[in-house]
């Protein structure tokens, strides 16, 4: 199998016109086995046509986190991914953009007839209200977060799933996008996979 070629780019949306497509975004510094696991589910699970994972600059959470060249690391990405409905891509490189809220509002302008899901592991929801303008991400496109011990135990208390005004989905085996459609959805049903890029290098150094 390879990837889908070539990646988006902001005058490409004619080529995404209609299609449901999952962003999957990180730094991939290593991109994993994890990763994959919550883009295939994310495929199956929401009816997908594709999923971009976007290649971050730099994450603004972990300013101390070296994680290199953006182009090292989507070339490195893509050659991981080597999947028919999936992708990588440095898009946020072009756009100018670092954080997620100003990347999304971007993306909704150049891909207006693109049906967009954000994709992410539950780490992420424990830490979302960190995320710049976390209130209103969700009602930009629907943010998905799926299972990843043992953060799925942790996130009960957490802001986001007490956030009043934020449409909310738990047990959720099946859904099939429609345009428009916002909120939450919590995928706590199905097979869980408990690694990160930081464990990863962490393991490479010691070697």
């Amino acid at each position: 199998m390879s990837a889908i070629t070539p990646p988006p780019h902001r005058l490409s949306s004619a080529r995404w016109q209609g299609l449901r497509v999952g962003l999957l975004g990180g730094s991939f510094n290593p991109a994993h086995a994890g990763h994959m696991h919550i883009a295939r589910q994310a495929i199956i699970r929401f009816n997908l046509h594709a999923v971009w994972w976007v290649v971050s600059p730099g994450n603004p959470l972990k300013v101390k986190d070296p994680i290199g060249d953006l182009a090292a690391r989507t070339k490195a990405t893509a050659e991981f991914i080597r999947h028919p409905l999936m992708c990588a891509t440095s898009i946020e490189g072009t756009l100018n953009t670092r954080y997620t809220y100003d990347t999304l509002r971007t993306l909704c302008t150049l891909f207006p007839r693109t049906k967009f899901l954000w994709i992410a592991g539950m780490d992420n929801a424990c830490a979302f209200y960190k995320w710049d303008h976390w209130k209103n991400l969700p009602g930009i496109v629907p943010f998905v977060f799926f299972d990843r011990p043992p953060a799925s135990t942790k996130i009960k208390g957490k802001r986001l799933r007490a956030q009043r005004g934020i449409r909310q989905r738990t047990k959720i085996m099946k859904h099939r996008l429609q345009r428009g459609e916002t909120g939450v959805f919590w995928m706590l049903r199905g097979l869980a996979l408990d690694l990160s890029s930081t464990a990863i290098r962490a393991k490479t150094k010691r070697k």
